[in-house]
């Protein structure tokens, strides 16, 4: 079964900003936690736009699920100049995760406003489930679709409101 994931971009709601710091360690923990419990109900197939924060650390944890497991993980990645902007150590990232995956589409050159949506769209239309990083409606486009199409959606709550100080 194929999962897609998405995030409501709660983890970017704290102070922090330090990956190895709380709450971004409680919340990778619950992002491995939710992949593993996915894998083990037979999901073996995730689709993620590799954007930063709960979508590549989703990606690193199913590439190291790889090691020992037949779990497959598969980027749309919205438009070519995704990490443009982004610090270099995160795009170096970015960039050997995309290495690693077992498929990479390009789904724009350039940037326009859907693009995301594009690549959410195209993810979901190719999974039996959506899970969503965050609470319902953090992702609302993409919710809106995987009901259309009658696709499973789960959310995840990652951030406490005591995180939020």
């Amino acid at each position: 079964m194929t999962c897609t994931i998405l995030s409501s971009g709660d983890e970017f709601l704290t102070l922090c900003r330090n990956e190895s710091e709380q709450p971004f360690c409680g919340i990778k923990a619950i992002v491995q936690e939710k992949i593993w419990e996915l894998y083990q109900k037979g999901y073996d197939s995730f689709y993620v736009n590799c954007d930063y924060g709960t979508p590549m650390w989703s990606a690193e944890f199913v590439l190291n699920l790889k090691a020992g497991n037949r779990i497959e993980l598969h980027i749309m990645t919205p438009y070519e100049e995704q990490t443009t902007d982004w610090p270099e150590e995160i795009r170096d990232r970015y960039f050997a995760i995309h290495e690693k995956a077992d498929s990479v589409t390009l789904m724009n050159t350039h940037y326009y406003p859907f693009c995301y949506q594009e690549s959410d769209e195209e993810m979901i239309a190719r999974s039996d489930l959506l899970l969503v990083f965050g609470g319902e409606n953090g992702a609302p486009f993409a919710e809106e679709y995987a009901k259309k199409r009658k696709i499973l959606i789960e959310y995840q709550e990652i951030i406490k409101k005591s995180d939020l100080k």
